[in-house]
């Protein structure tokens, strides 16, 4: 049987009967190929938070996967709104900028192109004799920077490489629903890495939806106060997104007095959702950790991750670096317990010794995003 046909069997399958993936979904350079194209190409993919982009004129720059290799972009706000183009300059070619920053206007540092904040072309020195392919004057209003189809949500700042693609907030409506209350769009960052693992992003996107090994590989961690398993609620996932709840009763401090904006079991509730394809987000009263993951190869993963702080938990610190730390300390650890696991199971996709068993209902929201995978892939 094919891939193709092991992927449209797997997309029939009812919860009950879930496995996971085909194992040469983790290890066909031909999927990946269709995963760039009608998954990375095509659905919303996070690049930044506003709060990366405070001011007009701030920017950092991102990348995502493109259709020949990594498309790196521009994110600036300018007095209008954030925007996202592509960090190259139309003229020649030119990387615009490196990193973050801020900038009245965006300077080509080739041959001093300039574009406002916007994206339009103010400046192209001694371009006066030369003229457009019609054989016109030279017109600056013919050469804004490419500009990507860019959403909002929640504080999150996603593109989209396909003008048809559905609206986000349209997508996400049902995660607002859930996520809004926590006000996650005022939490202060406090850290930012990008990371290469040594597995398929598909197995990492899994990993961190999996609630069914937290009791296990995050035992000194997370569990470090004891097995919260039965307090967490798994949640049906949709064609875009998945996530589920975990109730933490034994963590009095984890929502401040100040935090007016969550009532009842929620003041102690923790949100674990994924936005499809690559967008991970572990979301509680105190603090947020949110994973963008992206293909390298079918065997390598590219994480760009940020940690943020809720503003009333670091004004309530007496010593609020010291809680960042330990913070940090925590999520350190919890990305070294993940690390040989995922990296492991990419290796025994290659030398196949398992027969891929039933899922645990933990494991809930795995399936979800098998489903995703298997339905819109078993074509290609």
């Amino acid at each position: 049987m094919s891939l193709s046909e092991q992927l449209a069997e797997h997309a029939t399958l009812p919860f009950e009967r879930g496995r996971m993936l085909p194992l040469e979904a983790y290890r066909s350079e031909q999927l990946l190929k269709a995963e760039t194209k009608q998954l990375f190409g095509s659905d919303w993919l996070c690049v930044a938070r506003t709060a990366d982009v405070p001011e007009q004129g701030d920017y950092i720059t991102a990348q995502i996967p493109g259709p020949t290799g990594p498309r790196s972009l521009i994110v600036v706000r300018s007095s209008e709104r954030v925007h996202v183009f592509d960090n190259v300059c139309v003229h020649r070619g030119a990387e615009l900028v490196h990193g973050c920053g801020t900038e009245a206007r965006i300077t080509c540092p080739y041959h001093a192109w300039a574009y406002r904040l916007d994206g339009s072309l103010v400046a192209a020195p001694y371009m006066s004799e030369s003229t457009e392919l019609d054989g016109s004057p030279f017109d600056p209003a013919n050469h804004s920077l490419s500009e990507l189809r860019s959403e909002v949500w929640e504080g999150f700042v996603f593109v989209t490489q396909n003008s048809r693609t559905e609206p986000l907030g349209t997508q996400l409506s049902g995660l607002s629903d859930v996520v809004s209350r926590y006000c996650m769009s005022d939490y202060m960052p406090v850290f930012e890495s990008v990371d290469i693992w040594n597995t398929n992003w598909k197995l990492l996107v899994e990993n961190f939806m999996d609630a069914y090994h937290i009791f296990k590989v995050h035992k000194a961690s997370f569990g470090a106060a004891g097995d919260n398993t039965r307090f967490t609620q798994m949640q049906p996932g949709t064609s875009q997104w998945a996530h589920h709840t975990v109730l933490n009763p034994a963590d009095p401090d984890m929502c401040p007095e100040a935090n007016t904006s969550l009532d009842g079991d929620w003041r102690k509730t923790i949100v674990l959702a994924a936005v499809f394809p690559g967008f991970v987000i572990q979301l509680q009263p105190d603090w947020m950790w949110f994973l963008r993951i992206t293909p390298v190869g079918t065997d390598r993963v590219r994480i760009a991750w940020q940690v943020a702080i809720a503003p009333e938990t670091l004004a309530a610190q007496p010593d609020p670096d010291r809680y960042v730390d330990e913070v940090m300390t925590l999520i350190q650890q919890v990305n070294g317990e993940d690390h040989p696991i995922v990296e492991s199971i990419r290796r025994n996709v290659d030398r196949p010794q398992f027969t891929r068993g039933p899922l645990s209902y933990l494991e809930r929201n795995v399936y979800d995003f098998d489903r995703y995978i298997a339905e819109r892939l078993h074509s290609h």
